[in-house]
């Protein structure tokens, strides 16, 4: 009976440790920035945005966790704390009031070029998460 008691609790304990070291791993994992890689597609703000208008579930299933480019023009860039986001417009026609692309990045963006401001025409990299009035994505740098 003491055997199975202690057996018992030190396969507990080994357990929580390894979920402990996963854990530590995992936290301590490198951020895979989305600039890094290649972009899976390249295209323009209207087609991107026309896609998951037409049909969400498609496009999810064609652009939701990959990589792309997307070129188009700036209308605002907001600030919030280290981060900004930059809203690519899409034609009056194409979009309701305030649709758009939304590319979020994180300041310093370490490009050396000039900032850009509304109206410059602009391309950004970033991996696609999605849509939510916008189409959103993450992790951007322009090109």
């Amino acid at each position: 009976m003491l055997k199975k008691r202690t057996f018992f609790w030190l396969g507990t304990l080994l357990l929580l440790l390894v979920g402990l070291g996963w854990g530590f791993y995992l936290y301590n994992k490198p951020h895979q920035s989305a600039g890094q890689e290649t972009a899976s597609f390249t295209l323009d703000a209207d087609s991107l945005f026309a896609e998951y208008q037409k049909d969400e579930q498609t496009a999810d299933k064609r652009y939701l966790g990959k990589v792309v480019q997307v070129r188009g023009r700036l209308a605002e860039i907001q600030r919030s704390g280290a981060s900004e986001v930059w809203i690519l417009s899409v034609k009056p026609g194409n979009a309701p009031a305030g649709g758009g692309v939304n590319c979020q990045l994180f300041a310093p963006t370490g490009n050396s070029s000039p900032r850009p401001k509304a109206g410059d025409e602009v391309t950004v990299k970033g991996r696609c998460t999605g849509f939510l009035m916008d189409v959103n994505l993450a992790d951007c740098v322009p090109q």
